[in-house]
This record gives C-alpha cells, sequence and structure tokens, in this order.
C-alpha cells in the first residue's frame, strides 16, 4: 500500500521536485556503483598481489619439496646401479674376514649415495637394504619385517641391512618387485606420521629377470615435508597441504586434514582439476571460502595451500572505511547541488505551464503560448507545435501515397503475367492449327475461353481454390493437346481448402514451369502433382514434377532481389506471384520458394490461414 502511494506521488509532483528526485538517484547511485567498482577493483588487485606473493613462496616451497623427492631418486638410482655392490654381493662365499670387510664396504657405498644426499635436505630418515635371500652374503645378516622396522630408531649407520626371506612375503615387497625398479611410495598400515620409499635394487651388468640383488628401502618422517613447506603460510589463516599420488593429504599444517582423501571430500574436489598441470581455483569448506593455489610435484603428488577469502578482505578495511567515506561526501555534495541545480531549471518550466493552464482548450497543438522569457523553453515549445502540425499532415500523405503505390504496384504485377500466359497460349493453339489439324482445337478453345473470361474478370479480387484449380485444369486441357502423353497430371486437395480464398494466377505460372522446364526435358512421361493442405497455422500449395530440376538457390535468390538477372523466361512469372503474395499479405513471412529433393522439383507457396497475423507470427516463430 505505501508503495503504490509513493509511485502515485510521482506524476503528481511538480517538477522541481522530480529533477531533484531523479538528479539524487542518479547522483546516489553513480557515487554508489563507482565506489563499489573500485572497491572490487582495490579487492582484485589485493588478491591478484597476494596471489602472487603466495606463488612465489609456493615455488620456493615446491623447490624445497622437489629436492628431496630429487635426492631420493638419485640416491636410489646411484646405489641400485653401483658395480661394487654388485660385484660383492655375487662372490660365491665369504669367509669372516672377507664377510666383515665387504659388509663394511657395501655400508660406505650406502653412505655415499644414501645418507650424503638425504641427509643435506632432511633430519629425520632410516635407510635399509633389503638383499635378497639367494645370495650368499645375505645368510650373515637377520631377517625382519616392515612393522618391525618402523620401530627401530631412524638415523644413520644403525639396521642397515636385513636379509629379505621374511619381508618377500609382504605385500609392499611384491608391489615393488611388480615395478621393477620403479620407486614404490606407501604407508605402513595405518602409520600417516612416516612415508616409505622402495625400489628394486637389480644388476647392472647382467641383463636379464635373474639380475635381482634386492629392495633398498628410505623412510622419512612427514614432519620432513612440512619443514620444507611450513614457510608458505602467506597469511596466518592459509593452510597448506601436501597430498600424495592418491590424493590423500601426506602433510597439513591443520592436523583435521593430515590422512584426509581429498577425492571423497566434495568441497575440496575442484583443486583436483588442476593437479596434472597446476592452477587456482575457488571453493567453500567448513562454510569458509577459500582461493586453492595447486602445484603439481613429482611422483602425482601435488603442494595445496588454501587462502581464507577473510584474509583479504581484513586487509581492505581500512580502504573500504575511506570509500564509504568518500561516497557519503559525495552524495551529500551531490543533493546540494541538485537542489540548486534543479530549482534553476524548474523556475522557467514552471511559469510555461502557469501561462498553459490559463488556456481553455490545452489539447490543440494550433493555440499559441508565448513564454514569459525568451529562452529555450520557450523556443522548444512553439517549434514543437508547428514540428506536429507539420508531421500530422505529413502522416497522411504518407499513409495516403503508400496505399495508391501499393494498389498501383499489385495492378502492374498482376497485368504483367496476362499477356504473358495469353502469348504462350495462343502459341499452343497456332502449333495445333499447323502440326496436327486435328477437331482437338475446338477443345483447346473452348479452355481458352474459359482462361480468358477468368482473366478479365476483376484480376485483383480473391478467388475460391475451387476456382483457381478449374483455371489450372483448363491450361492443363490445353497444354495436353498439344503434348499428349508426355505429362499427367494430378490432384491432392484437402476438401476443405477448395472454397479457401487465395489471390488469383499463383498456380498456373507454376504448372507452366514444371511443363516447360520440367517434362518437356525427360524422354519418360511426366508427372506433374498439384497438392494443396493447411496445418491450421499456413496453407502450402505445392507443385511437383519428375524434371531435371534447376538451380533452386539461384531462383530463391532471384525473388529474394539478391540475385538481380534470371536467364529463364519464367523469372517474371514466379516473380510476379512472390511479390503479389507478399504485398497482398503484408508479411515477408509468406511468398514462394523453391526446392529439389529426392529428383522431385517442389514450387512451395506459403500463405496464412485463418488466423490473425499477431497469433500467426506468434505460433510461426514457435
Amino acid at each position: 500500500m505505501f508503495k503504490n502511494k509513493s509511485m502515485s506521488f510521482i506524476p503528481k509532483a511538480s517538477i522541481k521536485i522530480k529533477i531533484a528526485v531523479l538528479f539524487i538517484v542518479l547522483i546516489t547511485l553513480s557515487a554508489l556503483l563507482s565506489n563499489g567498482i573500485l572497491y572490487f577493483v582495490f579487492m582484485n588487485i589485493m588478491r591478484e598481489q597476494l596471489l602472487e606473493d603466495q606463488q612465489n613462496i609456493m615455488l620456493q616451497s615446491r623447490s624445497n619439496v622437489q629436492n628431496v623427492e630429487n635426492s631420493i631418486d638419485q640416491a636410489t638410482y646411484y646405489f641400485s646401479t653401483d658395480k661394487t655392490i654388485a660385484d660383492i654381493l655375487n662372490k660365491a662365499t665369504f669367509d669372516d674376514i672377507e664377510s666383515y670387510r665387504d659388509l663394511n664396504t657395501i655400508n660406505q657405498q650406502f653412505i655415499k649415495y644414501l645418507d650424503v644426499p638425504l641427509s643435506n635436505v632432511v633430519s629425520t630418515y632410516s635407510a635399509t637394504f633389503f638383499v635378497k635371500n639367494t645370495f650368499p652374503v645375505a645368510a650373515e645378516l637377520p631377517t625382519i619385517q616392515l612393522e618391525q622396522l618402523s620401530k627401530l630408531p631412524g638415523g644413520t649407520g644403525s639396521n642397515r641391512f636385513f636379509n629379505s626371506d621374511e619381508a618377500e612375503n609382504e605385500e609392499w615387497f611384491k608391489r615393488t618387485v611388480e615395478l621393477s625398479g620403479t620407486l614404490n611410495i606407501f604407508y605402513a598400515n595405518d602409520d600417516r606420521d612416516r612415508v616409505y620409499f622402495a625400489k628394486q635394487v637389480r644388476n647392472p651388468l647382467i641383463l636379464n629377470t635373474t639380475n635381482e640383488m634386492g629392495v633398498i628401502v628410505i623412510a622419512i618422517d612427514t614432519s620432513e615435508f612440512g619443514k620444507q613447506i611450513e614457510a608458505s603460510r602467506l597469511t596466518q589463516g592459509t593452510q597448506l597441504l601436501l597430498a600424495d599420488q592418491n590424493n590423500q593429504v601426506l602433510y597439513s599444517n591443520n592436523p583435521t586434514l593430515k590422512g584426509m582423501d581429498i577425492s571423497r571430500t566434495p568441497d575440496l574436489a575442484p583443486v583436483l582439476q588442476y593437479t596434472d598441470i597446476g592452477g587456482t581455483s575457488d571453493l567453500k569448506y567448513n562454510q569458509t571460502r577459500y582461493i586453492a593455489d595447486t602445484y603439481p610435484l613429482k611422483w602425482g603428488w601435488n603442494l595445496i595451500a588454501l587462502i581464507p577469502y577473510s584474509d583479504i578482505t581484513d586487509r581492505l578495511s581500512i580502504i573500504f572505511d575511506i570509500i564509504v567515506g568518500i561516497t557519503v561526501a559525495v552524495i551529500v555534495a551531490g543533493i546540494s547541488f541538485t537542489l540548486l541545480l534543479s530549482n534553476s531549471i524548474a523556475r522557467p518550466v514552471i511559469k510555461l505551464a502557469n501561462v498553459m493552464r490559463n488556456i481553455k482548450d490545452g489539447s490543440t497543438m494550433d493555440v499559441f503560448i508565448e513564454p514569459p522569457e525568451q529562452d529555450e523553453v520557450g523556443v522548444l515549445y512553439r517549434q514543437f507545435n508547428n514540428l506536429m502540425k507539420r508531421i500530422n499532415g505529413l502522416v497522411d500523405d504518407v499513409i495516403e501515397s503508400g496505399e495508391r503505390e501499393r494498389q498501383a504496384e499489385m495492378k502492374a504485377l498482376q497485368a504483367q503475367i496476362n499477356p504473358h500466359f495469353i502469348y504462350n497460349t495462343l502459341d499452343s493453339i497456332n502449333w495445333m492449327a499447323l502440326s496436327k489439324n486435328e477437331d482437338d482445337i475446338v477443345t483447346m478453345v473452348s479452355s481458352l475461353a474459359h482462361i480468358l473470361r477468368y482473366s478479365i474478370k476483376q484480376p485483383n479480387e480473391q478467388v475460391p481454390l475451387r476456382q483457381e484449380i478449374e483455371h489450372v485444369q483448363n491450361y492443363v486441357n490445353i497444354q495436353s493437346l498439344r503434348y499428349g502423353d508426355n505429362f499427367q497430371v494430378s490432384y491432392d486437395i484437402e476438401p476443405e481448402l477448395y472454397d479457401y480464398l487465395l489471390p488469383k494466377f499463383i498456380i498456373q505460372p507454376l504448372i507452366e514451369n514444371a511443363i516447360l522446364h520440367g517434362t518437356e526435358q525427360i524422354a519418360d512421361q511426366g508427372k506433374i502433382v498439384l497438392r494443396a493442405y493447411t496445418d491450421g497455422i499456413v496453407v502450402r500449395i505445392i507443385v511437383e514434377d519428375n524434371g531435371p530440376g534447376t538451380d533452386t538457390a539461384l531462383l530463391n535468390d532471384y525473388l529474394d532481389r539478391e540475385q538481380e538477372v534470371l536467364h529463364s523466361s519464367d523469372g517474371i512469372g514466379i516473380s510476379n506471384i512472390h511479390q503479389r503474395i507478399k504485398l497482398h499479405y503484408e508479411d515477408n513471412m509468406f511468398g514462394l520458394r523453391f526446392y529439389y529433393t529426392d529428383n522431385v522439383m517442389k514450387s512451395v507457396i506459403t500463405i496464412p490461414y485463418k488466423v490473425s497475423k499477431k497469433t500467426l507470427t506468434k505460433k510461426i516463430s514457435t
């Protein structure tokens, strides 16, 4: 109710109030919009800057993690390809002194290839070599399972070498052998605090399937990876995730995320689309919006940073306060300026309105009203009066002229077809008289009389489809006498359309074209079918023939005035039909089109059925 009263107040208000309200609304909206845009621009700049800083930090963290990854790859590779270790393991027999010396040599190689590179990047780890139980030296070594190994203290120099006899039955060992030299990354049972890297060691001097020497296993605490990425927290609320090849969180500064399967967490699933290529996405997790930055690592691992949007908006609080202050100041200044401006503009208009109220018949445009001052308002009013009177006269002239032009064009188009048709008919009669000298000429003359009578009688009126078909049949009678059995015409007309009114002379020229340019051009008997049907929206009249056809695109372009010249005698006839239909129904959706499909040439006339133009347009568009 209040809304209706407020809306009804606007038309009744003075022009001064209307101008003031308009300008106040515009200034307020402009100030709010511009400053809102400014705020979001600052926010986007801050976001981009924050992401850029985060990316720089993440790149360094990724480099740190990749250093660990590269050290593990290099250590296992160099150890597995060392010839000295292969020679010792392949010795047939050992005595105690030699065994001690050889184990010490292997240990030195172990330190050389594993301890040195790993100790440079991590501080807590363990490295173990399971020697294949077929080697003589394996008999001198103890056996152990992975679960027992995980309980041994980490570090350098202890529990380095074991017989693989017990470990070979464990799933992780079998999987490592299956990978045949490719790194196997796994966990021990449900322990997520330590990750294991296992690789099969083969004799580099023997290139067959019997060159297995054992399996090397490196265990690293997940906290070691946390040390590499902990510095990546750009904001206080940033959450860091290191996900393994199975999308499980290996490490996170948020303990609740550790061990989580990202692929089974719908809120975090958007980061998975960037696990191979890296990228930034927006997501909502635990009712908090985040910017997720994903960086792919080796082995299918990914480094992910979740930056809360609140960390960005907190930095914008000062800017927001400044923008709000500027907005309020602009609105206050704008209102003051608007009141002054509206008063200046409204004064001469109000004065003009007072003069117009004294006129008894304010609706007539012939009344001359002189404003109290010779300013733009007075000039505008006088010129508007003069212009309206002139426009009213011109509109009447245009309507009358347009109607005359339309009638003249329809008559001109109608007149084009009669001489063309009569010429062809007389030519046929003359041909019959000269070539056959038969009584069939009587039939031809009778048909011609009906045709002439039909042509002369009110050429512009609409006729029932029944009369148009009779006209076609008279023409066909004449042509049948000329061509004999060279063609046959059949009719397929929906009964309800026989009384349908349509413009005259729009079907016969199409039958004529079907005979002259269709059936006459083939050796077999020509077949022409005249169809008429309706779908309740439009009426379609179709003339089909089995002639050789023609370039329908050229014909349709000619009808659309895209092709100016048609090198054929039927150009005037088809153009006449098309233009008369468009003029009669005053709509470009109706007219004549040509199609050639399945060796059948089709001439299709489309005209409206018994519905209004508005309804017809709506139905056709749907």
